[in-house]
């Protein structure tokens, strides 16, 4: 037997640190619930269960950025549905303003009201706040610029590619009551608009181009800030001849007299301050039943276009020579535009919890200027029929507002939904990596602890051994 060393007791505490160690990591998981309480526990799945853990967290705050924007949209479709109810308010008073029955003093009180309420609506496009932050001024309308400070970009759909688009030339015309003529005004587009885009529609100060696809882009030009460069054009008859075209056919066919013409516009220079007297004339067929005039100065660089509708030959023979009158009105020249759509400007919610998982909320403006509605009044018959017309398109673009807010709103909710669910995977992957199964930790601890009492027991039986030497020397 020795006595210097005890290896039995040695291996006896070596058992037992083994087996505390092991009851001690068995507690550390029963007290915290988590299978993996420390990197060494298990690294790689440490390292997946943090990021998962961080991906759920950010899914947590997605959520909830999703939910206060429905909570934005649904307090800009409160504060439509009160500009709604004004609209069809004031349809009502139009309507009544059309009736002959009516004296000017009737007109003037049901102007009082419309006045009132075109007021209300400009206050609430003001004072809708969420958090701060003003709604229905335009402040999350998507923005564009121009680099003529005579012409603004008012609005443009969705679908328009975020981009440079040039417009060679606008020739704006005006009608008699001072609001831009459609039919007069042309415009020549550059290569990066798509093919079919034209003017569809204009008003009191703005151009509307629209095209296939949804593509829109509506263009404010006022006419105080283009006063300095209105060109007032003369009056002059364009000379057509008709001719049947073949021979026998019946088919009457115009063609422009460009001589005659020129003899004309010549004429009516004499009479004009705008256009130089040597400008000189020519013409361009279009296809739509229309030519175009361009009007040019070579020595001052003038240029005009002018549309001119082809006559009717429905009463005419062959051989006959008609006359459309064409000018008499303003005109505004706009040369090299550059539009800007910049495609930013909405109010972007983080709806994921990585970089660029957003959803972009456009929030069209609120104004009676983008609704039409800023020069009407009720104080005639006339200007009765004129809001009447302005109104219903005034329902028409919060009806589409509102459809746009609804439409979002239908997103953030599916958003939300989505959400939820990736959330509840995503956890239960973490919780499979990252959680304990107490059932299974109870039984190793029942085992460890057993194994440790063992262990403390044959530690004091072996430490006891060295002893009985004793007996040896007696």
């Amino acid at each position: 037997m020795k006595i210097s060393y005890n290896a039995p007791a040695m291996r006896a505490s070596n058992a037992l640190n083994a087996s505390d160690s092991r009851l001690s990591k068995s507690l550390g998981r029963l007290s915290s619930g988590l299978k993996v309480t420390a990197s060494k526990d298990n690294p790689s799945g440490y390292a997946i269960g943090r990021r998962m853990n961080t991906q759920i967290t950010g899914l947590g705050s997605a959520t909830q950025n999703s939910n206060n924007g429905i909570s934005v949209i649904e307090t800009a479709d409160g504060a439509l549905t009160e500009v709604h109810e004004m609209l069809q308010r004031m349809n009502e008073l139009a309507v009544k303003g059309e009736n002959g029955t009516l004296t000017t003093v009737d007109r003037m009180t049901l102007e009082q009201e419309f006045k009132q309420l075109k007021d209300e609506v400009t206050r609430i496009a003001s004072d809708t706040e969420f958090n701060g932050q003003t709604l229905l001024d335009g402040t999350f309308d998507l923005r564009g610029y121009t680099n003529n400070n005579r012409v603004k970009v008012d609005y443009y759909s969705d679908e328009v590619i975020a981009k440079n688009y040039s417009v060679a030339s606008l020739f704006v015309a005006y009608d008699e009551k001072g609001k831009i003529d459609m039919n007069g005004t042309t415009i020549t587009l550059g290569p990066e608009f798509p093919p079919g885009v034209e003017i569809s529609d204009t008003s009191d100060s703005k151009i509307t181009l629209k095209g296939p696809l949804d593509f829109e882009i509506t263009l404010e030009i006022p006419r105080e800030n283009n006063s300095a460069s209105t060109i007032e054009v003369p009056e002059f008859d364009v000379s057509y001849d008709i001719t049947e075209t073949p021979a026998g056919s019946g088919n009457l066919v115009p063609s422009l007299n460009l001589a005659a013409t020129q003899t004309a516009f010549n004429t009516a220079l004499a009479g004009s301050a705008d256009i130089p007297a040597t400008a000189t004339l020519t013409a361009t067929p279009n296809g739509d039943g229309t030519d175009t005039l361009h009007i040019t100065d070579a020595a001052s660089g003038f240029h005009l276009d002018i549309v001119c509708k082809r006559p009717d030959t429905s009463e005419a023979a062959d051989g006959d020579v008609k006359q459309v009158s064409v000018g008499g009105n303003s005109m505004v020249s706009i040369q090299n535009l550059e539009i800007d759509i910049t495609g930013i400007g909405a109010m972007d919610t983080q709806t994921g919890a990585n970089e660029g998982q957003q959803l972009a909320i456009r929030i069209p403006t609120i104004s009676l200027n983008r609704m039409g509605l800023e020069n009407t009044d009720m104080k005639t018959q006339d200007s009765c029929g004129e809001a009447n017309t302005a109104i219903k398109g005034a329902i028409l673009y919060v009806s589409d507002a509102r459809s746009r807010l609804g439409a979002y709103q239908n997103r953030l909710e599916h958003t939300v939904n989505n959400l939820a669910v990736s959330t509840e995977n995503m956890t239960a992957s973490y919780a499979r990596i990252m959680d304990v199964d107490m059932a299974e930790e109870m039984t190793n601890y029942t085992t460890e602890q057993v194994i440790s009492q063992a262990a403390v027991s044959m530690l004091a039986q072996a430490n006891e051994r060295p002893s009985q030497v004793l007996q040896l020397l007696q």
